[in-house]
């Protein structure tokens, strides 16, 4: 895999705009077709609002990592905290089938993120999180 961008930043959403820019430039530097830099952004951007969410204890945001590669047709989007654990496999599915009003808060991120990746893999490693999504982007 040609050298991937990597960002180190404390996770919080002061920081969005910056992770979310690493795939816009990922984007451009492999010219990658405009229909799905918009996925792409999307996945970045739930995996990150999750941790920024979810890792931390309030007022206490540690360093998130996000790192964007391009190769073979297959962009991998890494994202690594020292928060909390969580196995995004034990999220609970949303019912979608449900009427808006009965239906349970949260889950929707995890719903579109499993949707749009091609690959989703998740580890623990040396008390850090470690999300891996992958998604096929045709080229020309």
């Amino acid at each position: 895999m040609a050298r991937p961008l990597s960002l180190t930043k404390p996770a919080s959403s002061d920081n969005l705009a910056l992770f979310l820019s690493l795939v816009d430039v990922l984007a451009q530097r492999h010219d990658l077709p405009v229909e799905h830099v918009g996925d792409l952004r999307l996945l970045a951007e739930e995996a990150c609002i999750n941790v920024v969410l979810h890792a931390f204890d309030e007022g206490a945001p540690g360093e998130m990592t996000l790192q964007v590669g391009f190769e073979d047709g297959v962009v991998e989007i890494v994202i690594e905290d020292d928060g909390r654990p969580f196995d995004p496999e034990a999220t609970p599915r949303p019912a979608l089938d449900a009427q808006w009003r009965d239906r349970e808060v949260g889950g929707l991120g995890w719903h579109l993120i499993r949707r749009l990746a091609d690959d989703l893999e998740y580890r623990r490693i040396d008390d850090r999180n470690r999300l891996t999504l992958r998604k096929r982007v045709p080229v020309a």
